[in-house]
């Protein structure tokens, strides 16, 4: 069996990981000869994931193409499935909705799943900002339908000449804008399943993520979880996965509120909320993901550990490569390094960091030091809650 992966960042560097020990041939369309995962790769074809010519040349090699990230064009993957000659998981019809968040907010809301309150605007139609403030109230949430990411393209507006600015901005780039209110978050969830093409799906445990200024910063399992949001958690997760049939891994992000859990994205491929399943599950979800779309049995999920931490690691202020601080960073008992590759600069994500034991403060205290000690700066919105 023979995978492609489009895109070369983080996430194909880790399937390369679990590649080699299943032995998939794997061959990665990387834009950039230094990009992470093209650093490790035996076979990399250099090209963006929007040049035809570097997805035939990707086709001409492998049997199944998958996604380090959704930033791809469905038509051009699309004519790659018609035309029969490689399969691609997910499918172009499933991923829309981890690419589009307007078609993934319509297409979920016909099967009466709860998410946030939402009206897309494309450019050119006609409306009312104060019909949007009489319906919203503000603030309100204005997301560019595609092309975010990591909080990019995600504005939370206050009145109406900020939604004017937001809005026609990106009307201006011919972007849909996605109107939604503005829930009061009591806490942020991540759902994270499998699903192969027969329809079989396994389920990790529902995690605590914390989210400082749209990107990742910890992952807790269980955290602060309670038994109810975990398996209302999973059951919307495995609904999703039923409803959009993807084959791969799935995460469902979710905003815990105090009228429940709401769907807010979804991503289809590795996801940074299940990283920690690399030290704490039986089998991971880089490894579940290439035997899903290699047609291969999936592994266990269960978790190897009552508590797990996952503490991203990001470049300092001083922009110091982190291999240099691994020494000190593998002196703390229990952490499990994992950097990337990268080339350090500020506020890069670079790595990061498990710990597995059955005190959880205890080993999110181990993981904050290691990644401390490799440079990264704990956010303050985190420091007031380790001791």
């Amino acid at each position: 069996m023979r995978v492609g992966i489009i895109g070369a960042g983080q996430l194909a560097r880790m399937l390369l990981e679990s590649a080699s020990a299943l032995g998939l041939e794997v061959t990665i369309l990387a834009e950039h000869p230094d990009d992470a995962a093209a650093l490790t790769a035996h076979n990399v074809i250099i090209g963006t994931p929007k040049d035809p010519e570097a997805l035939a040349a990707l086709a001409d090699v492998v049997d199944v193409i998958t996604f380090d990230h959704e930033l791809v064009d469905l038509d051009l993957l699309e004519e790659l499935e018609s035309a029969g000659t490689v399969r691609v998981a997910p499918s172009p019809a499933a991923l829309i909705c981890a690419v589009d968040k307007v078609a993934m907010r319509t297409h979920l809301a016909g099967h009466d799943l709860p998410m946030p309150d939402f009206l897309a605007i494309e450019p050119g139609s006609a409306f009312s900002f104060d019909d949007l403030g009489g319906r919203f109230g503000w603030p309100m949430v204005v997301k560019a339908a595609r092309g975010g990411y990591d909080g990019r393209g995600v504005f939370v507006v206050d009145n109406v000449d900020d939604a004017r600015t937001v809005i026609n901005r990106l009307h201006g780039e011919g972007t849909t804008a996605l109107i939604e209110e503005h829930v009061v978050i009591v806490s942020e969830l991540a759902a994270l399943v499998c699903r192969d093409s027969a329809g079989i799906i396994v389920s990790w445990p529902v995690v605590e993520t914390a989210q400082i200024d749209g990107v990742c910063r910890e992952v807790l399992v269980p955290g602060n979880v309670s038994d109810a949001q975990r398996q209302e958690g999973e059951n919307i997760a495995l609904a999703v996965a039923d409803i959009v049939k993807n084959v791969g891994i799935m995460a469902v992000e979710l905003f815990a509120t105090e009228r429940g859990l709401l769907i807010n994205e979804l991503a289809m491929r590795p996801h940074n909320s299940g990283h920690w399943t690399q030290d704490g599950s039986v089998t991971s979800q880089f490894e579940n993901h290439l035997r899903a779309v290699a047609g291969l049995p999936m592994g266990a999920p269960s978790m190897t550990a009552t508590h797990v931490a996952c503490i991203n690691v990001f470049g300092g202020p001083d922009a110091l490569d982190p291999f240099h601080s691994l020494h000190d960073a593998l002196g703390v008992s229990g952490a499990h390094i994992h950097l990337y590759g990268k080339e350090p600069r500020p506020g890069r994500k670079l790595g990061h960091v498990t710990v597995t034991g059955d005190d959880p403060d205890e080993i999110r205290h181990a993981g904050w030091a290691a990644a401390i000690s490799l440079g990264t700066v704990m956010p303050d919105e985190l420091k007031r809650e380790t001791r």
